[in-house]
Parts: C-alpha cells; sequence; structure tokens
C-alpha cells in the first residue's frame, strides 16, 4: 500500500521502472527510446534521465498499477558540449530549445537534451554549482526534482540525484508544491503548477499556493494560452478553468496546509490505449 511506502522503497522502484523503460519486451513504441540511449552510451557522453519522465514512470507504477509512458525523454548530460551532442545527433535534430538546449525527434518520440552547463539556474550568478547532484535543487517543482543515471556504472545500481528527497515527499504526500523561486516566467509555472496538479489529482503546497494567488489573477488569458502553446503545444486548460482554479486557491490559501482543487476532469497527454504489462526481461544498457 503507498501509505506504507517508504521514500527508501520509492528508490528502489524507480530504477527498477527506467530499467523497465529500457527493457525488452513487447512494446514496440519503446524502440526509439531504448535506441536512442544506446546511441548515447556508444558516444561516450555521461547521460542522466530526469524530471517529467521518471515521474510518469513512478506515478503510473505507483498509483495505476502498470508500467509508465512518458511524454518525452529529458536528459542531462553529465559532461561534454552541447556543439558535440548537436553534431553526433544532427540528424535527428529538430530545434534548439528557448532555454539552451537541443531537442531532438526520433520516430515520433521528443527528447530535450541539455547539458549541465547549460542548465538555466547553473548560468551567472547564483548559489548552486554546475554539476549532477545540485540539478534536483534547481526545478520549479517538487515533481521534477528528481534525476537517474540512464545506465549503471559496472557492478553497481543506477544512482538516483533527489536532493532532500522533495520528489519523493511529494509523490507520497500527493502535492505539487514550488522547489525553487528562481522563476524565469511567471506565467508558464502557474499554467504548469496547475496543470501538474489536476493530471494527477494531486493538492497544491503552501508555497505554490501563495505564488498563484498572489501572482495569478494579474495574469491575461493570452499569456495562459501562450505559454502552454510554446510549452505542450496545445492549450490544455482553458482560460476559465485556470481562472476558476486560480480564485479556488486564492480563497483557501492562508486556511489549510495544502489546497485540494476543484475535479474538472482528468487531463492526460497521451490517449487512452491499452499497455500491455509485460515482465522486463533484459535492460540492454545493464551492461
Amino acid at each position: 500500500m503507498v501509505a506504507e511506502t517508504t521514500v527508501a522503497d520509492l528508490k528502489r522502484l524507480l530504477r527498477a521502472e527506467v530499467g523497465c523503460l529500457f527493457g525488452q519486451d513487447d512494446r514496440p513504441w519503446k524502440r526509439p527510446i531504448v535506441e536512442m540511449l544506446r546511441d548515447f552510451r556508444d558516444s561516450g557522453l555521461r547521460v542522466a534521465v530526469f524530471g517529467g519522465t521518471l515521474r510518469s514512470l513512478l506515478y503510473s507504477r505507483l498509483y495505476r498499477h502498470r508500467p509508465g509512458r512518458p511524454r518525452d525523454v529529458d536528459l542531462v548530460i553529465h559532461d561534454g558540449l552541447l556543439r558535440d551532442v548537436e553534431r553526433r545527433f544532427r540528424e535527428y535534430l529538430f530545434r534548439r530549445t528557448r532555454f539552451g538546449g537541443l531537442q531532438l525527434r526520433r520516430d515520433g518520440w521528443r527528447f530535450d537534451v541539455w547539458t549541465i552547463d547549460d542548465t538555466w539556474a547553473f548560468r551567472g550568478e547564483n548559489r548552486y554549482r554546475a554539476k549532477i547532484q545540485n540539478l534536483p535543487s534547481t526545478t520549479p517543482f517538487n515533481l521534477e526534482a528528481i534525476a537517474v543515471e540512464a545506465w549503471p556504472l559496472a557492478g553497481r545500481p543506477r544512482e538516483v540525484f533527489s536532493g532532500n528527497d522533495q520528489f519523493f515527499e511529494g509523490i507520497l504526500s500527493k502535492t505539487v508544491e514550488l522547489n525553487s523561486h528562481d522563476d524565469p516566467c511567471p506565467a508558464l509555472t502557474i499554467v504548469r503548477g496547475l496543470v501538474l496538479a489536476t493530471e494527477h489529482s494531486f493538492r497544491v503546497g503552501p508555497q505554490l499556493a501563495e505564488y498563484v494567488a498572489a501572482i495569478g489573477s494579474s495574469l491575461t488569458e493570452s499569456e495562459f494560452e501562450e505559454q502552454q502553446i510554446r510549452h505542450y503545444g496545445h492549450v490544455r486548460l482553458g482560460a476559465s478553468a485556470l481562472r476558476n482554479l486560480i480564485a479556488s486557491i486564492a480563497k483557501q490559501c492562508g486556511h489549510t496546509e495544502r489546497v485540494q482543487l476543484p475535479q474538472l476532469g482528468q487531463l492526460t497527454l497521451w490517449p487512452t490505449w491499452p499497455i500491455p504489462d509485460a515482465g522486463c526481461r533484459v535492460d540492454p544498457l545493464e551492461r
């Protein structure tokens, strides 16, 4: 039961889910992911899987009792230059992202790739050193503050980078909370926070609630729509739904530890096709 699950349990489960994602089974949609990770490994780059990809895997297994299918795959390069990645994977290059990374496309899958040094929060004067162990401290939300080695070193399990375990605590408490206050785009932060909470039926933590209540009402409908189109490719929460959520948060803010959002219906990033729960037999990146 989830109520009896510990952070240590979740770390073991997440390692297994990453291995399952890269393993050989009866889910043909995984082939481009496995092939891309093989190419990264063979190029000699050290790579970690990051953020929402891992959340999708763990949430699906923990709360839906089935393997997860992420929307896309976020990869962070430990050591290496972005121009080397661009040259090595130029046949898959789709565009450069607005935050300085690369977006690769392979057989319908999107891979967002950047290096530790190119991470927005590590640029210029800041309180973080540019290293993988500090990456979880830089994410806007607790539910993104996670990275796992794409393939393990010989004789060792995949390393998990989770800062102070805010990611796992958020999964267990079913709470979306602000993690970093270094915010280049308030409208995007509010939209993404509310989409995360609505999609997973999670509550909103006190810091995020205060942030939404203080800033949300000043943002325009066009800002909300523009940010969603740029980030998701389409509008996931309409202006009226967002206004209702913001008003609900503002009303509850300060009166409860965690804010429960009104039900708007479950959002999904993927069609509701059946996902076979095939056993993971071999992880080709485990060697």
